[in-house]
């Protein structure tokens, strides 16, 4: 019966040490930017929201995660904002004057600027 309580108890640490590890906030660097110091803090807040929101980045979340960042900075800075996120891919954009941010979460890039629209 004490094996089977010991059982029970390391069953219930490894559950709520694998939530405390999920549930932590991601860790979110800037790269390069040539924002204002408010918008950077902006782009930092908003990117580790969305990844907390949708538990970080996959093939079901990547869309919903552009899709929350670029929608979040568009009511803080007006429209026309983008968001491009993934593991891999090479860009050339024109955007506004201190109005581009590259940010890293993990292996993950995420662009965010305002577009020419």
């Amino acid at each position: 019966m004490q094996s089977y309580h010991l059982s029970i108890l390391i069953l219930c640490l490894v559950f709520l040490f694998s939530r405390g590890n999920a549930s932590s906030p991601p860790n979110v660097v800037v790269r390069i930017s040539n924002m204002t110091e408010s918008m950077n803090t902006d782009a930092v807040r908003i990117t580790k929201l969305a990844f907390t929101k949708f538990n970080g980045y996959s093939l079901k979340s990547r869309a919903a995660l552009a899709k929350y960042i670029r929608y979040q900075f568009d009511q803080l800075h007006s429209p026309s904002w983008q968001c491009i996120l993934g593991k891999d891919f090479a860009l050339s954009i024109t955007s506004d004057d201190e109005k581009r941010i590259i940010l890293d979460v993990g292996k993950v890039a995420v662009l965010i600027f305002k577009g020419k629209c």
